[in-house]
């Protein structure tokens, strides 16, 4: 009995070192067949991964069972032995995604702007964090601004990767207000950093097209605006993330900046 017991627990867990690879196929099969079509694109790639997630643990616990049924030689035992592996590897694939779940905050804002975007989510791979690295700068490039609840300041440089290979390194800062609904911090702030670049000769440029759709936003955006000197351009936006203001605030060459406005949201 102990010896059945014990083989069991090693083929479980033999298998369950297999879950992330079946799921990637999974995720890989759904997305060629073209189910994500079938759902509106802010949850398309959401619906993959839940699907992913289910099958895989089903398939697991299904292989679980076959092998609890040659070694016991009955139902009842293959039965438990599925439904047990089936919810561990559906609790393993759920708590392994890295997402806050504790109501809005300041930080939460910071959070989904840097890592939990689903355009950074990859059908095949899961989430692609933005290759961002935390380095204090608009104070010696007199752009911070004042009044703000948290922030996040830092570099993006994604000549390492491949979807961000265009950019090399475009400064980028994220301020978090209060909610604009109550107190416009977040738009008076973008104006008053927009005024202190004009003053400084800075002028202003079209904003990217693709910056002022936001179709996988997780927000409502304000007001956008973008501004150039030579080749480096500014790029300014407040919108109303999760109840509350965020400011961003992208520094770089014209390109680049334009580059990682239009795919941020």
């Amino acid at each position: 009995m102990k010896r059945q017991i014990f083989a069991l627990i090693l083929i479980s867990i033999l298998l369950l070192l297999l879950l992330i690879p079946i799921r990637l196929a999974i995720m890989i099969l759904l997305d060629i067949s073209g189910i994500s079509k079938l759902f509106p694109r802010s949850v398309s790639s959401s619906v993959i991964i839940g699907i992913g997630i289910v099958l895989s643990a089903f398939i697991v616990g299904f292989l679980v069972k076959i092998a609890a049924l040659k070694i016991y030689k009955e139902e009842k035992p293959a039965r438990i032995a599925f439904l047990a592996v089936f919810f561990i590897a559906l609790f393993i694939s759920v708590y392994t995604i890295n997402i806050p779940r504790i109501g809005p905050s300041p930080q939460k804002v910071i959070y989904y702007t840097l890592y939990a975007n689903e355009v950074y989510v990859n059908p095949y791979f899961g989430e692609i964090s933005l290759p961002f690295k935390e380095r204090d700068w608009t104070k010696e490039y007199e752009l911070r601004p004042h009044g703000y609840l948290k922030r996040e300041e830092g570099i993006v440089n994604g000549t390492g990767g491949f979807v961000f290979q265009n950019i090399t390194g475009v400064y980028m800062g994220i301020f978090v207000y209060p909610s604009p609904h109550k107190n416009p911090k977040c738009e008076n702030a973008l104006r008053d950093l927009e005024e202190r670049l004009k003053n400084k000769g800075w002028q202003r440029t079209e904003v990217p097209p693709e910056a002022l759709e936001k179709r996988n936003f997780i927000g409502r955006l304000i007001n956008a605006t973008m501004l150039q000197q030579g080749n480096k351009a500014v790029y300014l936006e407040c919108s109303d993330v999760m109840a509350y203001g965020r400011l961003i605030i992208l520094y770089g060459e014209k390109e680049e900046v334009a580059e990682l406005a239009s795919i941020l949201s």
